[in-house]
């Protein structure tokens, strides 16, 4: 009944940004599965350039980098979420 949403061309520069796939025949759902593995290992990378902080194998520049791209991931990811939730709300209040 309905046909699969296609990715948005061009991609904006937070997608490309995060890794996420941009081949042409790719589905939005698709997109936003690669976008939300890409920011976990973005988040990930953080945790273990901490720890290797902690330990002392870690460069204080390169632990600071990894948290401030973490945040920047966690802050780009809340701003998507609390934009899906508004257009949620937004189709619930639509009349019928």
């Amino acid at each position: 009944m309905t046909a699969p949403l296609t990715a948005i061309s061009p991609l904006s520069a937070a997608v490309r940004a995060y890794g996420a796939s941009a081949a042409p025949g790719a589905d939005f759902g698709t997109m936003v599965g690669d976008a939300a593995r890409a920011s976990l290992a973005t988040l990930r990378n953080a945790e273990v350039t901490a720890a290797r902080g902690v330990a002392g194998t870690a460069d204080v520049q390169e632990v600071v980098q990894a948290a401030a791209n973490a945040e920047l991931t966690v802050q780009t990811m809340t701003q998507l979420r609390d934009k899906v939730v508004g257009a949620y709300m937004d189709v619930l209040r639509m009349a019928v």
